[in-house]
């Protein structure tokens, strides 16, 4: 079978940081790299080719139909938030590529974007239900059923006029089956002050008053506990950190010490770090946490909009309410307070109707075999290394920061040449 996936990025792919940031394969945001890569795990069999579109880049004109209609049996369309304000443009890409391919094409995944503290349904509080609506129907049109994240965006397809079970169905977030039934154990750890802790936020909202009072709760805790870090997930912050002449004007305005900030190219380096050097993750970015818990750190989400809170919610994530943020909080009391083993709870029953829905839109599965001894995925990780963490470069030494600067102008050279050759 050969797979045709929406992704800004192959995540067997071996890519140089400088070349995964300065051309952006992060989709906007590395946490789309934990549930794509989790796809590709549970899909990639023997015989099964997947390559990979980004749609906004992609030029898709009619000679590009022909090729995908001639050359893959599926167009999978993982998403996350797709129902935002901002960035709806691409759901009228997706309904007009969609509409004029031949093969079946299946959403895995989609989710609303919509503030928890808002009383408004999501359909009177968005602009694009049209849009929204239309890129459904298409969809629906070449498959039997679409999967969506959680409660809150069931509710909002369900008002669009589609209907549960029979157009669509809730299946969370794929990350988190990215080892099928088995969820890692959380390790057991006692936090102290030189417990390391993975720290996380919504860098757009940095600015917002709804958030300051959880941005001044990070900044206290990571000035008390002595070994912290803070995982990037952002393009903009990412390039922040990895170039010193980069964003300046973000890094003059951060909370936190950016030298102790980090990100990653992809989502196994990224979980293995959490694994190996972090003790618990803490913030209200779902996939920050998403990767501690895939690395049996121990987690806890604060979500502040609605599409955080029915993927928590849905796999058991352990959270707390954002409005107990305050400086009277103790961290060591919300650790000291999560149940680390609720994420375990259902997890086998949400991965089998999360197969099931596979199964239903046409996929085989590794899991289909009982035979399997290694995954395809894992042998092709095996046998390549990939780069570790980003480092800030305010933390490195003087010869690795001269060597990133080489190897970023060397990328936006080649950059520049491939410009003035299609001129």
């Amino acid at each position: 079978m050969r797979i045709l996936m929406r992704g800004a990025i192959d995540p067997l792919e071996v890519m140089s940081p400088s070349k995964f940031i300065i051309e952006n394969h992060t989709g906007g945001n590395i946490g789309n790299l934990l549930y794509l890569s989790s796809i590709a795990r549970t899909i990639l069999t023997d015989g099964t080719v997947i390559d990979y579109v980004n749609l906004k880049r992609q030029r898709i004109d009619d000679e590009y139909i022909e090729y995908v209609n001639e050359n893959y049996d599926i167009f999978l369309i993982p998403l996350a938030n797709a129902f935002k304000l901002k960035g709806h443009d691409e759901l009228t890409i997706i309904s007009r590529f969609v509409k004029k391919l031949k093969i079946p094409c299946c959403i895995i995944g989609v989710g609303i974007q919509q503030m928890l503290f808002s009383d408004e349904s999501f359909y009177d509080y968005y602009k694009y239900n049209d849009e929204a609506k239309e890129m459904l129907s298409a969809v629906l049109e070449k498959s039997p059923i679409i999967g969506v994240r959680g409660e809150y965006s069931a509710d909002y397809l369900k008002t669009l006029g589609f209907i549960p079970e029979k157009d669509y169905t809730v299946i969370g977030c794929p990350s988190l089956f990215t080892y099928g039934e088995n969820l890692p154990k959380t390790k057991i750890i006692y936090l102290t002050r030189f417990s390391k802790i993975a720290f996380n936020s919504k860098s757009e909202w940095e600015q917002q008053e709804f958030y300051t009072d959880f941005i001044d709760y990070l900044k206290m805790n990571m000035n008390r506990f002595e070994n912290t870090v803070y995982v990037q997930q952002r393009i903009d912050d990412i390039r922040m950190i990895y170039l010193d002449t980069l964003k300046q004007n973000l890094k003059k305005n951060k909370f936190y010490d950016v030298s102790k900030a980090i990100s990653f190219t992809n989502a196994n380096s990224w979980i293995e770090y959490l694994k190996n050097s972090v003790d618990f993750s803490f913030g209200s970015r779902i996939h920050g946490n998403v990767a501690a818990i895939l690395g049996g750190v121990p987690s806890v989400t604060v979500p502040f909009d609605k599409r955080v809170y029915e993927l928590a919610d849905y796999h058991n994530i352990p959270m707390i309410d954002y409005k107990s943020i305050n400086e009277d909080l103790n961290l060591y009391d919300v650790f000291n307070n999560a149940d680390f083993s609720s994420i375990q709870r259902g997890h086998k029953e949400r991965f089998v109707h999360y197969i099931d829905f596979l199964h239903k839109i046409g996929l085989k599965t590794v899991y289909d075999s009982k035979r399997a001894s290694e995954f395809p995925y894992d042998k092709i990780m095996k046998s390549r290394t990939y780069p570790g963490v980003i480092e800030s470069y305010d933390a490195l030494p003087y010869e690795e920061k001269a060597n990133r600067y080489r190897e970023a102008f060397l990328m936006y050279s080649d950059k520049l040449d491939n410009l003035k050759r299609q001129l």
